[in-house]
């Protein structure tokens, strides 16, 4: 057992498959002495929480920062494919089988019950469909959390793995209030925009090659073009592994000063604050559940959605603009509600971090090249490939920031 750190396991729940069977799910759970505690069940490899102290380092002010979920029934409601869990790409029969969803209530399919083995405070999850998979996590007493992910496609191909982490350093209640209090650093040059181009980073309003407060990023966003905004917020950036400082990604929360940093060796990052989510009523709004999506219409505002369409479409006239100008900035001040509105999985509740394999076939062109999708880049004649084990390793490390108004408080 690792010195400073204890691994708990306990029962999380109990299904059952479609043919009767029962299905244990289990909840294993990691303790540091310094305040950490990361829990994991082995239904999807998912993480559902992730707890860390603020800088009055006191330990009974650990909080959650996973836009997580208490039971196995809130689990159940969410789409694991786009949540917590442990995510497959590049293979279609697999992609396919992650979005089964369970029958009925209390049902699910097997292929998303990992087998875990615990060697001290090591845990391995493993998979052995057409995929054979592994999952290891290990926690060090100084908050750091390390994740392999190895997997062998049996049908041909690479077949990548990795979690999605949806993080709000100032507690997952904490809503957009608390995101838009981040300071972001993402350690790339390049990113493809939502349009599928590759461009330089230098060329989106936020660059974030040095460290941006999100808030004055989201302002600005504000204040430009539509179309740019969702670009702004969002993107696949590229990892640069070899530059001497090595992180993927950066995170600080200026108010509870809890940082985060990511290393990885993928090659692409997938980042976003999670803006083109519609925004939350007053209740729980799982993040892109299929039940949800059907019943968008309970959560959007259609009218004034349709009317912002029209009102790009068409040219306005002054009297037009001015009445444009009262409507916006009664928006801004419900806006502003919302932004005050605590709550998870609703509009720019917290920022999505995802490593990924690069999913595209990148142009050798310069920047500004349209990038071909997935499918044109199969071989041709459906030829198969022969298996490749691909190996992936993520990095998640916390500290502390001290608070620079006392630390200027002190000096004076």
């Amino acid at each position: 057992m690792s010195s400073g750190v204890i691994l708990e396991i306990k029962e999380f729940g109990e299904l059952l498959d479609d043919a009767g069977q029962k299905v244990s799910v289990q909840r294993f759970t990691w303790k540091t002495q310094a305040g950490l505690k990361l829990s994991v069940i082995n239904l999807d490899a998912a993480i559902i929480e992730l707890c860390i102290p603020d800088r009055t380092l006191q330990l009974d002010r650990s909080e959650n920062i996973l836009l997580g979920v208490d039971t196995l029934e809130e689990y159940l409601q969410l789409d694991p494919t786009l949540m917590c869990a442990a995510r497959f790409e590049g293979s279609v029969r697999d992609r396919t089988a992650q979005e089964n969803q369970p029958l009925k209530p209390g049902v699910v399919d097997r292929t998303r019950v990992w087998h875990p083995f615990v060697d001290g405070t090591r845990l391995h999850l493993s998979l052995e469909q057409s995929i054979i998979a592994t999952v290891t996590i290990t926690v060090e007493a100084m908050n750091v959390v390390r994740i392999q992910y190895r997997t062998s496609c049996a049908t041909g191909g690479l077949c990548r793995l990795a979690h999605r982490f949806l993080i709000n350093l100032a507690g997952r209640d904490a809503g957009p209030a608390g995101t838009y209090e981040h300071v972001v650093q993402l350690n790339s040059d390049r990113y493809i925009d939502n349009k599928r181009f590759l461009r330089h980073v230098s060329e989106n309003l936020a660059d974030l090659r040095i460290a941006q407060h999100l808030g004055l990023i989201l302002y600005n966003a504000r204040n430009a073009s539509r179309g740019s905004q969702m670009e702004t917020l969002c993107g696949i950036y590229t990892v640069n592994n070899a530059s001497q400082e090595g992180f993927a990604a950066r995170l600080i929360h200026a108010g509870t000063g809890r940082a985060m940093e990511l290393y990885c060796n993928f090659p692409w990052l997938c980042f976003s604050t999670m803006s083109q989510l519609p925004a939350g009523r007053d209740q729980l709004v799982p993040f892109y559940p299929r039940e949800g999506l059907r019943r968008v219409s309970l959560v959007f505002d259609i009218e004034r959605f349709v009317m912002s369409i029209v009102d790009v479409l068409e040219k306005e006239s002054s009297k037009e603009n001015d009445q444009r100008a009262v409507c916006i900035e009664d928006q801004d001040k419900e806006q502003a509600k919302d932004q005050d509105a605590g709550g998870r999985f609703c509009r720019d509740a917290g920022l999505l971090l995802s490593p990924i394999s690069c999913p595209f076939k990148i142009s050798p062109f310069p920047f500004q090249h349209q990038i071909p999708t997935e499918a044109s880049s199969t071989r041709p004649n459906g030829a198969s490939q022969s298996p490749v084990t691909f190996v992936g390793h993520v990095t998640l490390k916390f500290g502390i920031c001290k608070d620079p108004v006392r630390v200027k408080a002190k000096k004076s």
